[in-house]
């Protein structure tokens, strides 16, 4: 399976393998176990998160929250299955830093503002952009995967503090 794929091969996308059938197949076709870990840190995303980035540390204190007992190396191990078979996207919005968000299909895209001060990170979204990356992969012969881009800058409440 490719790693970076977002539509299965049944034509079933990312977002909609997070029901517990469809996700074990995928799992038991790759070769892994459904485990409670991984079902619970899906649904996570799905729940809380379907729309904001979750750092492992973040999905450890949820879940611990939860009454969940899951150790912050396997929730790393999850994550990276759960990144290997194309179900969640990893980021490095902040510097050091990885965040974990659900895989978009390339349609819908989105793209990323983020403060260098506080660490604040906002999604928008721009046909203008996606359409952009679309036309430019194809000039040059590639296959598009992921089209996204990442904007660092200084968030409204951040800029006072830095020019005073």
């Amino acid at each position: 399976m490719d790693m970076h794929q977002v539509e299965q091969p049944d034509g079933t996308a990312a977002q909609d393998m997070i029901n517990p059938g469809l996700l074990k197949a995928t799992l038991n076709r790759e070769g892994f176990r459904l485990t409670v870990q991984r079902q619970k840190i899906l649904t996570l995303f799905k729940e809380k998160a379907s729309r904001h980035h979750l750092s492992a540390e973040e999905i450890h204190q949820y879940l611990g929250e939860q009454g969940e007992k899951i150790s912050v190396s396997t929730v790393y191990r999850a994550l990276h299955v759960l990144v290997k078979l194309g179900l969640l996207q990893e980021l490095e919005l902040a510097e050091g830093r990885k965040y974990y968000e659900l895989k978009s299909p390339v349609w819908q895209q989105h793209h990323h503002l983020v403060c260098v001060q506080c660490g604040d990170v906002q999604e928008f979204e721009d046909d203008a952009m996606t359409e952009v990356t679309a036309q430019e992969t194809q000039n040059r012969g590639f296959a598009l995967l992921n089209g996204q881009f990442t904007v660092y800058g200084l968030c409204p409440h951040c800029q006072p503090q830095a020019n005073g």
